[in-house]
């Protein structure tokens, strides 16, 4: 592996520019921290190596193949977030199943083995649940 290289990335809403000329090489294997104050970029960042959003210029790659609308480099990138995009009733089990569908590689029945190693109620709707689980 590679790992992750953000080339020149730039992204502006409007007259405010979240990023500008970012370049930045992660390698396997190592934990990285992203700091910066409110407003500086790293949600914007973080969106466009998820694929959720696209830059305005500049490159994402993860093992030198380009992350965006790459359905292979995708599948080895998740982004959680403290919001929720799950319908309101969806309970932790059928989120299992739905994440299955998006993500080749998710192996619903080892998640169901970790949450119950880790006391997690699958059958709670996920709105219920923290941020920690």
């Amino acid at each position: 592996m590679k790992g992750l290289s953000i080339s020149n990335v730039s992204k502006n809403y409007g007259d405010v520019k979240a990023l500008r000329n970012v370049s930045v090489e992660l390698q396997p294997g190592k934990i990285y921290g992203l700091l910066g104050r409110n407003g500086a970029g790293k949600t914007t960042l973080l969106n466009i190596i998820a694929g959720r959003i696209f830059a305005d210029q500049g490159k994402v790659l993860l093992d030198d193949q380009p992350v965006m609308e790459n359905d292979e480099a995708l599948k080895n990138i998740f982004m959680m977030s403290e919001k929720n995009y799950y319908p309101e009733s969806m309970r932790v089990y059928e989120a299992f199943g739905w994440t299955e569908e998006f993500y080749r590689s998710f192996d619903e029945k080892r998640a169901l083995e970790l949450s119950g190693k880790f006391g997690l109620d699958v059958s709670k709707k996920i709105k219920s649940l923290s941020t920690g689980y």
